[in-house]
C-alpha cells in the first residue's frame, strides 16, 4: 500500500510540474489576449487594432542583455517587412516609465514600445522569464512563444514570421 501511495504521489508530482512549466507556451493555438498598454510617446495603444498584421510581441526589461539582443534582431526583421504587414510591440516590464523610455532611446526603437506599469499584461501573458516573444497570426492567434533568447536566433524567427506572411 506505501508504494502504491509513492506512486500515485510522485504522478500527482510530475503532473502539476508540468502544468505549471507550460506558462505562456500554453498560449499557443489560443486568441491573443487583448490589452491596452501607454507607449512611451504618450499613446495608447490597443493589441486588437494590429488585427491583420503579424505581430511580434516582445516582453523585455532595460537591464535584460538577452532581451535587447532579441529587440535588435526583431526590430532589423520588422523594418524589413513593416510594409509587409509585420509589427513589433515592445512590452516593457520595468518598473518604472523612465527605465522604459531611457531602455527604447538607448536601442534605437523605431517601433512602439509600451511600457507594462503593474505588470498585469505580463501576467495575461504569463510571463515567467525574459525576454520572451510571442507571435501572433493575423487573425489574431497566438501562433508561437519563444521563451528565453539565442544569438542568432533571428533566422528561426523570420521563417516563422515569413511563413505567417505566405498564409
Amino acid at each position: 500500500m506505501k508504494k502504491r501511495w509513492i506512486g500515485l504521489a510522485l504522478a500527482a508530482a510530475v503532473a502539476a510540474a508540468s502544468t505549471a512549466s507550460v506558462g505562456a507556451a500554453g498560449l499557443e493555438g489560443a486568441e491573443a489576449p487583448d490589452f491596452v498598454l501607454r507607449s512611451v510617446t504618450g499613446e495608447n495603444l490597443r493589441l486588437s487594432e494590429y488585427r491583420g498584421e503579424v505581430v511580434m510581441l516582445s516582453f523585455w526589461a532595460s537591464w535584460c542583455g538577452d532581451c535587447r539582443s532579441q529587440l535588435e534582431e526583431l526590430g532589423r526583421m520588422r523594418e524589413r517587412y513593416r510594409d509587409a504587414g509585420v509589427e513589433l510591440l515592445a512590452i516593457s516590464l520595468d518598473q518604472s516609465l523612465r527605465q522604459a523610455e531611457e531602455g527604447a532611446a538607448s536601442l534605437g526603437s523605431t517601433y512602439p514600445v509600451l511600457h507594462d506599469a503593474g505588470g498585469a499584461v505580463g501576467r495575461l501573458y504569463q510571463v515567467e522569464r525574459m525576454p520572451l516573444m510571442v507571435l501572433i497570426d493575423r487573425a489574431g492567434k497566438v501562433r508561437e512563444v519563444f521563451q528565453g533568447h539565442r544569438r542568432g536566433q533571428e533566422q528561426q524567427y523570420l521563417e516563422r514570421v515569413q511563413a505567417l506572411l505566405r498564409e
